[in-house]
């Protein structure tokens, strides 16, 4: 009866493990598009993000 639990267990940590992983995988791709859409736009002004971070004034 103990081995059934623990494979039982075993299966549903290898089933989040899984589903980790690919949710990991989806969001570095999806990081990965937003990125090379941003770098062909001419990327971002670090002035401006300096000053959104800070506080700044213009």
């Amino acid at each position: 009866m103990n081995g059934i639990v623990q494979f039982i267990r075993s299966l549903i940590y290898v089933a989040i493990m899984l589903g980790a992983t690919g949710t990991l995988v989806e969001a570095t791709g999806i990081v990965g598009r937003e990125a090379a859409k941003a770098h062909q736009h001419g990327g971002m002004s670090f002035r401006w993000l300096n000053q959104q971070l800070i506080g700044g004034s213009k």
